[in-house]
């Protein structure tokens, strides 16, 4: 089976928005005037009111707020239902934002969703600040509302959104790194906010606990999906596609699935191991970029991941012919597929 990665074009970041339809605009535009109240600050038209201004703006398509509204629909359908997942959509976004903003600075990205970055445009410790500043409200917000069982459940999704990024961190240029080792990381640094969206939706609305439960679980299989096609778009060569260059999470020492997979392949690790080792030593050139691409597609790292997808997409497919039959389910059903589809 040969993977063509122009398919790729279409990308999640592109095609996810029209694929969660089931929530109207002004259902997000509802969530973005929470979003505005949660950051209001006393500090309009000085430099420290341009940072957080900044940082609020950066809203992207939306997706995590709309999966929370999307598995809320499961359950009791009621104005103040209503206006509760409102709330809660808007504090998972500024969650999103908040690791964003520490992330960029991490990685010292100029750019964020075709922007300059907050720590590009105003330094590292006014970014580290303005993320803080968006936990901060989280956690006020949160407990001005009562909303205390979906705060946990925030809380601890920030603490695997975290686990995550050390994870990561610790793996970084380690030739040896293992599969489940890739798993638990993207388990924290992405599928965990999935997961907890489908979760508080449900719960919030009054889904009983099997459907909680279930909600959950496609949530987490849905991050897996998004996570592992984000992987393979690293292996598109236009770099317009994903606002990195490509291949950059190879030269940083992150190993991601595709190139696991194809390491443990006959012949696999010595193919790769001087390509892991130029990495690591800063001196990888575009034309090792370019061999180790090669390399990694005839091992079948690039079908491997899509399995590794297809295998999450069953599960979800599973999960969603188990739950009530509805206009959601079927849209989430959409979402599904077209993550799934080479």
């Amino acid at each position: 089976m040969m993977i063509k990665q122009t398919l790729l074009e279409t990308s999640a970041r592109k095609f996810m928005p029209k694929l969660f339809a089931g929530i109207s605009d002004d259902q997000v535009r509802r969530v973005k005037e929470y979003i505005k109240l949660y950051t209001q600050h006393p500090f309009e038209g000085t430099a420290t009111g341009a940072v957080l201004d900044d940082a609020a703006s950066s809203q992207g398509k939306m997706i995590r707020p709309r999966l929370v509204l999307m598995a809320g629909s499961f359950g009791t359908d009621r104005d103040d239902v209503r206006e509760r997942l409102y709330k809660l959509a808007a504090v998972v976004e500024m969650t999103h934002l908040a690791s964003l903003i520490h992330d960029d600075i991490v990685d010292d990205a100029p750019v964020r969703r075709g922007k300059p970055s907050v720590q590009s445009k105003y330094g590292k410790n006014a970014a580290v600040y303005a993320g803080d500043f968006l936990m901060s409200r989280i956690t006020f917000y949160l407990m001005r509302e009562g909303l205390n069982r979906a705060g946990m459940v925030i809380a601890q999704v920030v603490e695997e959104m975290c686990a995550g990024e050390i994870g990561q961190a610790m793996c970084r240029y380690k030739e040896d790194v293992t599969i489940d080792q890739y798993l638990q990381n993207i388990h924290g640094k992405t599928v965990a906010l999935f997961r907890a969206c489908c979760r508080i939706g449900a719960m919030e609305s009054g889904c009983d606990e099997r459907v909680s439960r279930m909600l959950e679980s496609f949530g987490e299989c849905l991050g897996y999906m998004f996570q592992m096609r984000d992987d393979l778009l690293d292996f598109v060569p236009d770099s317009s596609m994903i606002g990195k260059k490509a291949h950059q999470d190879f030269r940083e020492g992150i190993y991601t699935l595709p190139v696991l997979l194809a390491r443990e392949q006959p012949g696999g690790r010595r193919l790769l191991y001087p390509y892991m080792e130029r990495s690591a030593e800063g001196t990888l050139t575009h034309a090792d970029i370019c061999r180790m691409e090669e390399i990694v597609a005839a091992l079948g790292g690039l079908e491997g991941a899509w399995n590794q997808i297809h295998t999450y997409q069953k599960r979800a497919e599973d999960i969603l012919e188990a739950l009530p039959s509805s206009d959601i389910s079927l849209q989430l059903g959409k979402i599904v597929r077209k993550l799934g589809a080479v």
